[in-house]
């Protein structure tokens, strides 16, 4: 019978085996201590503060210009139906072919997008529209941007770093942030988890841009910094985070609003979809829809008395020579009847102005023999004393 295993007390131990055995013992931990330090020492990234006053900066990387540096976690957020993929994709389109985003320059890069929630039909006509809005054609675009379409599908983290690195880009955009995360939102281990994950993409100096869902109700009604749904740890983390919200007055416009960690803060902007991408539109002023903003039915009446308005200029000031100073008396007619921030946008005058003219509701002029070529236009029951040298209104208009 095999006795059981005795153990035998360090002091008993070092009486037994005398002071050789102790001192070697020492010189043994000794080794370890040193090697844990010197692993540790590998590892650290502390250092003096003084060696940086000794050392020139490093250059901005800037991947937009005043808004996202490479390497950086950059997180769009809105509201459900806002246009954050649409948005997203702009942005993706715009890094892959070094062109403006939004006014902002870019500086080119391959990038890698990892459509989770979109169905691949769907997706490849929002590419289309933006391309055909940018000129972009496929030889132009080929080798720079590359699509996962994965909806349906799980997708993990791994997949998409191992298919950026593959494709050598240094943008990465994953839409949406819940088809990747597999977890409980409000779950602290979970979403810390998944920020370890997203560390691996900063270390490998990957710029990514995730795109998040906002809670149910008025985005408007909340700080930018509170908009992601879930945990606060997901708002926490991102150097940039681009907010998408809906404009008080103007049904195709958003406001976006910005909260950068390494630049300073822009002012928000409002801008307005129109012929496939999202433009700026700085003569709408940049209002948010919220719960005391809310315009009920405003942005739909207005658009209703839009006509109202042209036709109420054109019988106070007469034939109008082009459309410029026209479009800008109607706005501020406009503004004057329901306020400065449902002041409409030049491009819905302009695009009000056209369809009342195809409608034949105004009359467009060649007046090339007396204008200059100038384009008039005027309202069918003037038409004539615009035609007729003999009729002359009361401010001699028509002689």
């Amino acid at each position: 019978m095999v006795s059981a295993k005795t153990e035998v007390p360090q002091a008993e131990l070092n009486e037994t085996v005398g002071p050789d055995m102790e001192y070697v013992n020492r010189l043994l931990a000794d080794e370890i201590a040193d090697a844990a330090d010197a692993e540790h020492a590998a590892k650290s990234t502390c250092k003096d503060a003084a060696d940086w006053l000794d050392e020139p900066d490093e250059p901005d990387e800037p991947m937009v210009r005043e808004l996202i540096e490479r390497g950086e976690m950059v997180a769009i957020v809105g509201q459900s139906k806002a246009g954050k993929s649409f948005i997203a994709l702009q942005l993706a389109v715009c890094v892959a072919m070094g062109l403006p985003f939004l006014g902002r320059e870019t500086t080119r890069c391959r990038v890698y997008i990892a459509n989770l929630e979109v169905s691949r039909k769907q997706y490849k006509k929002r590419l289309r529209k933006i391309c055909a809005a940018l000129a972009i054609t496929s030889d132009k675009l080929r080798g720079w941007l590359f699509v996962d379409n994965m909806k349906g599908e799980t997708a993990t983290w791994q997949w998409c770093r191992e298919e950026a690195h593959r494709h050598d880009c240094g943008l990465v955009l994953i839409d949406p942030f819940y088809q990747i995360f597999h977890g409980d939102e409000n779950d602290v281990n979970a979403i810390n988890d998944a920020v370890d994950e997203m560390k691996k993409f900063q270390k490998a100096g990957l710029t990514t841009v995730i795109v998040y869902h906002s809670p149910k109700g008025f985005s408007g009604d909340r700080q930018l910094i509170d908009m992601i749904s879930g945990s606060s740890i997901l708002a926490r983390f991102p150097e940039t985070i681009i907010g998408l919200l809906n404009h008080a007055g103007q049904t195709d416009c958003r406001v976006v609003k910005c909260v950068l960690r390494n630049y300073s803060p822009p002012d928000d902007q409002t801008i307005q979809f129109d012929n496939g991408v999202y433009e700026l539109a700085d003569d709408i002023a940049p209002v948010v829809e919220t719960a005391r903003t809310r315009a009920k039915g405003i942005s739909r009446i207005q658009d209703d008395k839009i006509p109202g308005v042209i036709r109420s200029v054109l019988e106070e000031t007469g034939m109008q020579e082009g459309k410029g100073d026209f479009v800008r008396n109607v706005q501020d007619k406009c503004a004057g009847m329901w306020g400065a921030n449902m002041r409409p946008g030049e491009k819905k005058v302009v695009g009000v102005i056209q369809k009342m003219i195809d409608n034949h509701e105004l009359c467009e002029l060649d007046r090339a023999h007396k204008q200059g070529g100038a384009k008039c236009i005027c309202l069918p029951e003037q038409m004539e004393m615009f035609t007729n040298p003999q009729v002359v209104d009361g401010t001699g208009v028509g002689k």
